[in-house]
């Protein structure tokens, strides 16, 4: 039986997950998801209904090696354990809790956030890679690593991203800053990171669409600014597929 301390505890962790057949980290009722996963497994082991906040709200089919969920309990559960113990329950879901820690009361995952980097995978060669089919994106026209560099630079800063933006949010606007933008390749492998405050709905993925467009040939460089500046979404390049994306790191000022 776990011993229950009756004082609240509020609790961060960190989160790994393969998003191959979640619809998405937010819970649904008939659907399933990362985080409806991760409540019954922490139900159980906290002998309480338990609800997560997640830092990203991260779409169908994306993954994450470095999520950060919060939640609030009065189990005394050893958070030693708890990465142990919930990872096991948890290992036909492909969903691991890598580390849990204890944070000031009315800490939030997603509130207290700073910013968040995102790598997204691209298998470039005339092959696909059956190895990484899940987990990479196959682009088989040669990609211009220089230009897409290039590109990317126009979208470093603070800006109006309406370009890049699937569905506006209903609140806040659509201003966010860029803090960093990186384009790099290994191999038969290019990896393009991104660190933002917030991210906008599908956002990396328009951009990373937008910059394959410009590596291949299709866009120019310049013409990444100019899609910016016209705030027109039908302007920017296509949306790249959820099985690329990484959430890789949550930023807070103090780390989990």
């Amino acid at each position: 039986m776990i011993e229950t301390a009756g004082v609240l505890r509020t609790i961060a962790m960190v989160v790994e997950y393969d998003g191959t057949g979640y619809h998405g980290m937010q819970r649904q009722t008939t659907l399933p998801t990362v985080a409806g996963e991760l409540e019954r497994a922490l139900s159980k082991l906290f002998a309480h209904d338990v609800r997560i906040v997640a830092a990203g709200r991260t779409d169908a089919g994306v993954h994450a090696t470095g999520q950060v969920v919060s939640c609030t309990t009065t189990s005394a559960f050893d958070l030693a354990r708890l990465p142990i113990a919930a990872s096991a329950m948890l290992r036909g879901s492909r969903i691991a809790i890598l580390r849990a820690v204890e944070r000031e009361p009315g800490f939030s995952a997603r509130r207290h956030a700073l910013a968040r980097s995102y790598r997204y995978r691209i298998v470039n060669r005339t092959a696909p890679s059956p190895l990484n089919e899940r987990r990479a994106f196959h682009v088989r026209a040669a990609l211009e690593i220089a230009t897409m560099r290039a590109g990317s630079e126009q979208l470093v800063g603070e800006h109006d991203f309406a370009a890049f933006c699937a569905t506006p949010p209903v609140r806040g606007g659509t201003t966010r800053t860029l803090t960093g933008i990186s384009v790099d390749r290994a191999g038969d492998f290019v990896e393009l990171w991104m660190t933002a405050d917030s991210f906008l709905h599908q956002m990396v993925r328009i951009v990373v669409g937008t910059l394959v467009d410009v590596g291949r040939g299709r866009l120019t460089p310049q013409e990444v600014g100019a899609i910016l500046v016209s705030r027109q979404r039908e302007r920017a390049g296509f949306t790249a597929p959820p099985h690329g994306l990484f959430l890789e790191r949550v930023h807070y000022a103090h780390p989990i």
